[in-house]
C-alpha cells in the first residue's frame, strides 16, 4: 500500500505523502528506542530501515527522511553489528563479516547524512573541496542543520575507525571533527549530548600527531556524562575508548561496573541504548585481559 501510495501519486502528491509518513516512521523510530527487548529491536529495526529507503523515492530530497536513515543506520550498527566484532575472534570469518557489514553500512548512514547537507548550496558547493571552504560552510549552517551534521559526523567517524590504516579515509578527519565542533556550537545537549562524547572518542583514538588529546577526550566524555547521566552508552564509551586508551584498568573496570549497577530503565526514551551499554559492558569486562 505504501508503494501504491508513493509512486501512484504526482509529484506534489508524492511528496506530501512522504512528508507525513515520515513523521510516523520518526515516532516509529522514538519507540524503538524505547524497548527493552534487544533481539526484538534488532529484528525490528531493518524494517523501518527499507520503509525510510521507500519513502525517500517520493522526495529525494526530504531532509527528514534522509537524516531519519542517517540516524536508523548509525545507531543499528553501533548498537548491533559492532557488537557482533567484539564478540568474532581476531581473524575470523564471523569478525570479517561483521566489519564488512558496519563498513557498508556505516557508509550508507554517511551519504544519507551528506545528501541532507547538500540541500543547502553552498555546502554542495564546498563539499568536496578545500578544508577551510568546507569549514566556513559548515560555520554558516543554522540549528536546524544540526540532526545533519550529528548523524553524517558519527556515521563517517565509525566508519573510519573501521578503516584507521587507510590514509584516504582518515585525511577526513577534520571535516568531521569541524561538523561535531558545530554542533556543540549550536545545541551542545543534542542527543544526550553525544556530540561531546564522540569529540572525545576522537580525541583519545587519534595518535597525537594527528590531533590526538587523551585530555581533551576526558574532558569531552565527563561534559557529555554530565548533560546525561542517565545515557549509559556514554560510560561505556569513557572505558571502550579513554580507560583503555590511558591504560588504566582499575578505571575500566570501575566505569563498566557503574553501567551494569544503574537502572537502565532511569532513561525510558533510550532504554534499548541503556539495555545495548549494559550488554557491552559485560562483553568487554570479559575481554579486559586481551584488551589490556
Amino acid at each position: 500500500m505504501l508503494l501504491v501510495t508513493i509512486f501512484g501519486a504526482g509529484c506534489s502528491m508524492k511528496k506530501m505523502t512522504t512528508k507525513t509518513i515520515g513523521k510516523v516512521a520518526t515516532e516509529g523510530m522514538v519507540a524503538v528506542e524505547s524497548e527493552q527487548d534487544l533481539e526484538f529491536a534488532r529484528e525490528s529495526i531493518p524494517p523501518l530501515i527499507k520503509t525510510l529507503e521507500v519513502l525517500r523515492y517520493g522526495d529525494k530530497k526530504d531532509r527528514r527522511t534522509l537524516v531519519l536513515l542517517a540516524r536508523a543506520y548509525g545507531t543499528y550498527t553501533f548498537g548491533f553489528i559492532e557488537e557482533e566484532i567484539l564478540k568474532g575472534p581476531e581473524g575470523s570469518k564471523e569478525r570479517a563479516a561483521a566489519i564488512a557489514t558496519a563498513e557498508l553500512f556505516y557508509r550508507r548512514g554517511k551519504e544519507y547524512g551528506i545528501a541532507a547537507l547538500i540541500a543547502d548550496s553552498g555546502f554542495r558547493r564546498t563539499f568536496s573541496g578545500h578544508f577551510m571552504d568546507f569549514k566556513q560552510a559548515v560555520s554558516r549552517m543554522g540549528k536546524g542543520y544540526v540532526p545533519a551534521l550529528f548523524w553524517t559526523a558519527f556515521n563517517w567517524a565509525n566508519w573510519m575507525n573501521l578503516n584507521r590504516d587507510d590514509p584516504a579515509a582518515i585525511v577526513n578527519i577534520p571535516k568531521v571533527q569541524a561538523m561535531v565542533d558545530r554542533v556543540i556550537e549550536l545545541d551542545p545537549d543534542f542527543y544526550y549530548g553525544s556530540a561531546h562524547a564522540l569529540k572525545g572518542v576522537l580525541a583519545i583514538s587519534r595518535p597525537k600527531a594527528l590531533g590526538g588529546d587523551p585530555a581533551t577526550a576526558k574532558d569531552e566524555l565527563d561534559c557529555a556524562m554530565m548533560i546525561a547521566p542517565g545515557y549509559l552508552m556514554t560510560k561505556v564509551l569513557f572505558a571502550q575508548y579513554y580507560a583503555r586508551g590511558t591504560n588504566d584498568a582499575p578505571l575500566f573496570r570501575s566505569s563498566l561496573a557503574d553501567v551494569l549497577a544503574a537502572d537502565p530503565g532511569e532513561l525510558t526514551d533510550q532504554r534499548l541504548a541503556n539495555e545495548l551499554a549494559q550488554r557491552r559492558a559485560k562483553l568487554l569486562l570479559k575481554q579486559e585481559e586481551k584488551l589490556f
